[in-house]
Parts: C-alpha cells; sequence; structure tokens
C-alpha cells in the first residue's frame, strides 16, 4: 500500500471516529437536558401543589374552627358543600406531586377528613385538639419541608405510618 493511500486511510478513519465522538458526545447532552428539563418540571409541580396544599389546609381550618353544623339544617348543608370543594381540590393536588410518600400523605388526610368529617371536627378525648388539627398540621410540616426540598419529616411519616394509609 502506497504511503498516500494510508496517510489518506488513517486521515478519514481519524474523522470517522471524530464524527462518533462528537455525535456520543451531543447525544449525551441532549440527554442529560431532557432529563434536567424533566426534573425541573417536576419540581415546579410539586412546589406548586404544596403551595396548594397549604392554601387548602388554611381554608379546611377555618371552616372547622366553628364545628360542623347538623348536617339536617341548611347551615350543615352548606358546610358540607364547601368542605366537598375543599376536599376535591386537595385530592386534584395530591395527583401532581412525583414523591409518593408526600402524594400519599396527602391522599391520606383527604381520606381521613372525607370519611368522618363531623369525627374529625371533635377532639379525641377532654382537653385534646380536634383530629382536623392534626392532620392539617402534618400536611402543613410536609408541604413546609417540599418547598424548602428537605427530607420527609420523621413525625409526619410516623403518623402516616400509624394511620396505616398502604393498608387501604
Amino acid at each position: 500500500m502506497q504511503a498516500e493511500t494510508l496517510a489518506g486511510l488513517m486521515g478519514l478513519a481519524g474523522a470517522v471516529v471524530g464524527a462518533g465522538v462528537s455525535t456520543g458526545a451531543v447525544i449525551w447532552q441532549q440527554r442529560k437536558a431532557a432529563l434536567e428539563a424533566e426534573r425541573t418540571h417536576k419540581l415546579g409541580l410539586s412546589e406548586a401543589a404544596a403551595n396548594g396544599v397549604l392554601l387548602i389546609t388554611y381554608r379546611i381550618e377555618d371552616l372547622f374552627a366553628d364545628g360542623a353544623p347538623p348536617g339536617d339544617t341548611p347551615e350543615g348543608r352548606v358546610w358540607r358543600d364547601d368542605l366537598k370543594i375543599l376536599l376535591r381540590d386537595l385530592h386534584s393536588e395530591a395527583l401532581r406531586f412525583h414523591d409518593e410518600q408526600v402524594r400519599r400523605l396527602v391522599q391520606w388526610g383527604h381520606a381521613e377528613i372525607l370519611r368522618d368529617p363531623e369525627g374529625v371536627a371533635q377532639g379525641v378525648g377532654s382537653g385534646q385538639a380536634a383530629r382536623y388539627r392534626d392532620i392539617c398540621t402534618h400536611l402543613q410540616t410536609a408541604m413546609g419541608a417540599v418547598l424548602r426540598r428537605e427530607p420527609f419529616p420523621d413525625d409526619v411519616r410516623d403518623a402516616l405510618l400509624d394511620a396505616g394509609p398502604s393498608r387501604r
């Protein structure tokens, strides 16, 4: 083989290798950018949902502050309709969380209140805070952790495990 042909083949091989490395680097960079964009999107959804849950829990606390009126009265029907709207909004926010633990916690709070609104409006024992306050406090604590991008709070995790939402 002549020197010129060999030099030409080596040049061609170098160009092919360079093109392959360049193409591979571009593909890697695009995948990395796509993953970062997805992560940013999920963080944005979680932050918006956490803010939504916080606002809903404050509205739930306001609704429960005076207790649940009897269901057979016009005030009771309006109260339950207002609660139904809040719980629907809470459930919608739960669906936006990518983190399963956070999503389950919000769904747990939704289910606890939905199952027995009158029961959560009352304290468990004499002198104890009403159950809705505990539920809202757990949700608010967890949403604060989501907004600060901190780990799931241990006390909320323990309360969630004690309530057994995974058995539902």
